[in-house]
C-alpha cells in the first residue's frame, strides 16, 4: 500500500491534474493545502522544493510539479 502525501494549492492546474491521475489510478493520498493551513506551507517549504505539487511516499518526495511517468509507477 502506497503511503501517498500531496501539497497543492490553489489555482495550480499541475496540481488538479496529479491529483486526477493518482484518482485514476486508484491510489488513495492524503492532501495538504498550503493556501489553508500555514503549518503545511512550513511544510512543504522544510522539503526544499518549491513547485507545487510537492509529491511525497513514504515520506520522500518523488516528484515536484507534474509528472506523470513517476504518478504511473506508483500505479504499477
Amino acid at each position: 500500500m502506497n503511503n501517498i502525501l500531496i501539497y497543492t494549492k490553489n489555482q495550480c492546474m499541475q496540481c488538479v491534474f496529479s491529483k486526477n491521475t493518482l484518482n485514476d489510478l486508484g491510489i488513495s493520498y492524503t492532501e495538504k493545502n498550503v493556501d489553508t493551513n500555514e503549518k503545511f506551507m512550513d511544510e512543504a517549504k522544510a522539503t526544499g522544493y518549491k513547485s507545487m505539487p510537492i509529491i511525497l511516499k513514504d515520506g520522500q518526495v518523488i516528484a515536484s510539479g507534474f509528472m506523470p511517468d513517476v504518478l504511473n509507477q506508483l500505479g504499477e
